[in-house]
């Protein structure tokens, strides 16, 4: 066996050569007008504490989180910044030192719905900050009453991917309609998978019913619409496998049907939202009918993608960025989804039994095609190769997954270097650039799609959360409420039975679910906890399998 695990990595290393992704990254001096820091064999490390591996984590994750709470104020509309335009240029960008909005295309839903999970879900757990919760209510509510289509459109009551800057109500960007932006009544169904999955995760924070009910709207809107696609052309003398069309297109009108832009190899958030109603649809009295639509679109969707049109074959991963032109000739590249693909099979591995063949291969796909030279750093896409932070945080992540899984260490290397340069990005008073040539911040860039990946690193290696702090940094069901102080921390969870892994200070004298004790044990087959003592603290994993006792409580 140890022949067989050294000549595969013998053989790993060889392909990593081939690749050009094995190669050190150049030393730059400065990112972001920031002195980068460098360990003794010339890698990178993060700015902030670099002696102490991950110490600069979770202090940007706080600096990036805290900002949003004060949002700058766009003066034409009088609305915190996030609900009116993309992006904005930060004091270390203007004459005056003040935050200056930018005039380009918005993208509410990416923002709102990576916002749920980094802030609602992710960072409010961490935390215990119950403001983060508030912050997030308020993007939904104004997306819900602002940018959410007419009940009797053919795609009713689903919302809008993007607006025109400094408008206030959303109806699809028509700057340069026909090439950048979706154009006026266009959605984007990959975007109403994606927010319909957070409106639900919100309703599972809250308990409040018409975030549920905006999410059974999309899912029902997405199984209406969904497109059976044929692998291949019927004539055999010409056969041609067809990779032109997928389920959902990318870009239709939401009041005709009327497909602007056909291809989006981006499946993966309408089937996480059908999947999570079926999985929960008895708690919510969801029609049996309403289940079976939407099963037979997941089986539909997923089918696609694992064959041999779609993209896991194909490795046409195109369709995401709602300011990009039209691409009808599926000339442009993303990262964003395989990336996204790979960490959704680590994280659920019962809907892939290929997951140890796929995975690498996305990663290693992505790194590849997408790596920036010289930099320990990922670009967005072909159509825009720049660096940016909240992607090298995406691949550090999924390789953070991946290394959690496996035990492999050149993924929890590579996790370390591109964590590190993401790091770069953030600034003392919060606020995020892009990347290390791309000054400016974007709210899904700088906030909603950068914080998450972070605390994902910090729940796949939690030897780099902080050892003089307690933090939840993982739980298999969403977190309703949680408070720390001293002497406990208590918290309940949408589902009773689930797992939470923490960082904690010293090991807890005793776990209390609902009024029982639960039982330290040395696996968790079966409902109790686990300690892993670390240099200064440890790893406690608690498992509950009654389904009926939500809270818990851990007693120091």
């Amino acid at each position: 066996m140890t022949t067989i695990k050294n000549r595969d990595k013998i053989i790993l290393s060889i392909l990593l050569l081939i690749l050009g992704i094995h190669v050190k990254a150049q030393q730059v001096d400065s990112i972001c007008g920031r002195e980068v820091v460098y360990d003794e064999s010339g890698e990178i490390l993060s700015w902030y504490m670099p002696g102490i591996p991950g110490a600069g984590y979770s202090h940007v994750v706080k600096l990036a989180s805290e900002f949003l709470l004060d949002m700058p104020i766009e003066p034409q509309t009088g609305l915190p910044m996030y609900f009116v335009t993309c992006c904005f240029k930060g004091p270390h960008m203007t004459p005056d030192k003040n935050f200056v909005a930018r005039r380009w295309i918005h993208n509410p839903a990416c923002v709102f719905a990576g916002s749920v999970q980094s802030f609602a879900v992710q960072y409010y757990a961490y935390s215990g900050d119950a403001r983060f919760i508030g912050l997030v209510r308020e993007m939904l509510d104004y997306q819900l009453e602002h940018g959410t289509t007419p009940g009797n459109y053919r795609w009713p009551n689903v919302p809008y991917a993007s607006s025109n800057p400094f408008e206030t109500e959303y109806y699809g960007a028509t700057w340069w309609q026909g090439k950048r932006g979706d154009g006026y009544n266009n959605i984007e169904p990959d975007k109403v998978g994606e927010l319909g999955y957070a409106y639900l995760r919100f309703f599972q924070v809250t308990g409040e019913q018409k975030y549920l009910d905006a999410a059974v709207s999309c899912a029902d809107a997405l199984a209406a619409n969904i497109r059976e696609i044929e692998a291949v052309d019927s004539d055999q003398e010409n056969y041609e496998v067809r990779i032109g069309r997928s389920p959902w297109p990318f870009r239709v009108n939401a009041l005709t049907g009327e497909v602007f832009d056909q291809y989006s190899s981006n499946v993966l958030e309408p089937v996480k939202l059908m999947r999570e109603l079926i999985r929960i649809k008895d708690r919510i009295n969801l029609p049996e009918q309403k289940s079976i639509q939407y099963n037979d679109a997941v089986e539909i969707a997923w089918n696609w993608l694992f064959g041999k049109n779609g993209p896991l074959r194909t490795f046409t991963w195109n369709g995401y960025f709602e300011d990009v032109d039209y691409d009808p000739s599926l000339a442009n590249r993303v990262q964003i989804t395989p990336v996204e693909l790979a960490k959704y099979l680590a994280e659920n591995p019962q809907f892939d039994d290929k997951r140890d063949i796929h995975i690498p291969a996305l990663l290693y796909y992505a790194v590849s095609a997408f790596k920036t030279e010289g930099m320990d750093a990922m670009n967005e896409q072909l159509w825009c190769y720049r660096p940016m932070g909240s992607h090298s945080a995406r691949y550090a992540s999924a390789c953070a997954l991946w290394y959690e899984k496996t035990a492999n260490e050149w993924f929890k290397d590579q996790a370390f270097r591109y964590l590190n340069t993401a790091t770069y990005m953030t600034y003392d008073n919060g606020v995020v650039a892009v990347g290390p040539d791309y000054l400016a911040t974007w709210f899904s860039d700088g906030y909603s799609d950068y914080v998450r990946h972070f605390i994902d690193v910090l729940a796949a290696v939690p030897e780099w959360a902080p050892a003089n702090e307690n933090h939840l940094l993982r739980s298999s069901s969403v977190v309703q409420s949680i408070e720390y102080d001293d002497e406990k921390i208590g918290y309940s969870t949408y589902d009773g039975q689930s797992t939470q892994k923490f960082r904690l200070i010293s090991k807890p004298s005793k776990i209390m679910v609902g009024d029982r004790k639960i039982k330290e044990s040395s696996s968790l087959l079966q409902e109790g906890w686990t300690w892993e003592k670390l240099n200064k603290g440890g790893v406690l994993t608690i498992h509950s399998s009654d389904e009926n006792s939500k809270t818990k409580t851990i007693i120091f």
